[in-house]
Order: structure tokens, then C-alpha cells, then sequence
């Protein structure tokens, strides 16, 4: 019985020396892994700049008051009318001027032709006398005749000077101005009306129409002669 326990020790024995002991588990112990912890960003700050220097005006000299500026001489005026004559008394004298052109010769309208009051203008046509100063101009003479009474002047009458004809030449040909039958002026609507009014405000059934041209000077507001009245042109004017 002894001899079996002894046995049974010595078998346990071996076995424990036989068998590995287990190895205890490992303990990983984890590795703290520092983290970076970002700076705020800054925005950068705006630095002002310094301002832009202006540039000084330059101050251009100017020449001397005292030095005297070149001047271009002014033509001579050349005196184109003829030499008032005056007469030597005491006793004073209105101015003569001589014509310096002929009577200038009318061509449209034709003596003796036919027109309809407020329906027809009328277009004057005449030549030219010559080449024309820049205060030289032709005047038109208009005059509008009542024929309610034939033996008295009951007519109405209006100068025209006719700007356009200013400084004109011969090159430039005849001439033209109308004068329209109602406004805008110029027109004949009112020379009618002041015949009727002075033939004790009669319409006439029909008028007489003068017209004249002549060449003048505009000298100080006055219109003074340069060539004679041309002949005095007539027409009808019937009033329907």
C-alpha cells in the first residue's frame, strides 16, 4: 500500500515536470501618441500704406506783363461809294450818295398775269445788278390795291429786304423771294385786310399788285439808294 502511494507521487511528480506552465497572459499597455493641437490662424493684419505723394502742380512761368504781344495788322477799309459831295453854303445840306448800279430788271411774275388771293404765293424773280457788298441788299416794294373804288389808293403795302440777297453776286444768278399767301410771314394776307379796311371794310372781288426792287446800303440803321427802283411790275389778284 505504500509502495502504490509512493508510486502515485512519483507519477504526479513527473507529470508536473512534463507539462509547460501556462504563460501568463501580456498587458498591452497602450502607447499614448501625442496629438498636434493646431494654432489658430491668424488673419493677417492690413498695414496701411502709406499715401501716394501727389505730384506738385508746375507752375509754368507766365512772360512779363510788360512785354507787348505781337498784333496783326487790320486791313485797311477801302471805300467803295463814291465821295459825298456837299455844297459849300452855310445853309446845311441833306447828304447825296451817287448810284452806284443800274435799275435792276424784273422777270417773274409777268405783267398782266392772273392769281387766286390765299390759294397762290407770289415768287418774285429779278437779275442781279452786280456783285453785291455785305451791307448792300435788294429791297422789294409790295403794294396791294383795293379795286372796290377804282379812283381812290385804298391799298396795302410792305418793304421787304431781302436778307438772302445780301453780298450776293452775279455769278449766283437771278434772284428769287416769295412771299407766302397766309403766315408764317412773310405773306400778303394782311396788305389785303388793310385794303379792304381802308375801302370802309369791303371785301373787292379783285386787286391790283405793284412791286418794285431796288439796290440799298444799310448804313446806321437807315437804308440808303444804290441804284435806281426798277420798273413797277403788275398783276391780278383775284379773290374767290
Amino acid at each position: 500500500m505504500k509502495a502504490i502511494f509512493i508510486l502515485g507521487v512519483i507519477i504526479f511528480a513527473v507529470a508536473g515536470c512534463a507539462s509547460t506552465p501556462t504563460p501568463a497572459p501580456t498587458v498591452v499597455v497602450p502607447t499614448t501618441v501625442p496629438t498636434e493641437i493646431p494654432l489658430p490662424t491668424q488673419a493677417p493684419t492690413n498695414t496701411a500704406l502709406p499715401p501716394t505723394p501727389t505730384a506738385a502742380p508746375t507752375i509754368t512761368p507766365l512772360p512779363p506783363t510788360n512785354t507787348p504781344l505781337p498784333t496783326t495788322p487790320a486791313p485797311t477799309a477801302t471805300n467803295t461809294r463814291a465821295p459825298v459831295t456837299r455844297q459849300p453854303t452855310a445853309t446845311a445840306t441833306a447828304t447825296e450818295i451817287a448810284l452806284k448800279f443800274d435799275a435792276p430788271q424784273l422777270k417773274e411774275p409777268a405783267n398782266g398775269a392772273t392769281f387766286t388771293a390765299r390759294r397762290d404765293d407770289f415768287r418774285f424773280v429779278w437779275e442781279p445788278v452786280g456783285d453785291l457788298g455785305p451791307n448792300e441788299c435788294y429791297l422789294l416794294t409790295l403794294q396791294i390795291q383795293s379795286l372796290v373804288d377804282p379812283q381812290q389808293e385804298h391799298y396795302g403795302q410792305e418793304k421787304y429786304l431781302v436778307q438772302e440777297s445780301c453780298n450776293s453776286t452775279v455769278s449766283g444768278g437771278p434772284l428769287l423771294f416769295v412771299v407766302n399767301r397766309r403766315p408764317p410771314a412773310p405773306n400778303y394776307d394782311g396788305l389785303i385786310a388793310t385794303a379792304d379796311a381802308l375801302a370802309g371794310n369791303v371785301s373787292s372781288q379783285e386787286y391790283l399788285v405793284h412791286w418794285t426792287v431796288q439796290t440799298v446800303l444799310q448804313q446806321d440803321g437807315n437804308l440808303i439808294p444804290l441804284s435806281p427802283p426798277s420798273v413797277t411790275g403788275e398783276f391780278r389778284l383775284l379773290n374767290p
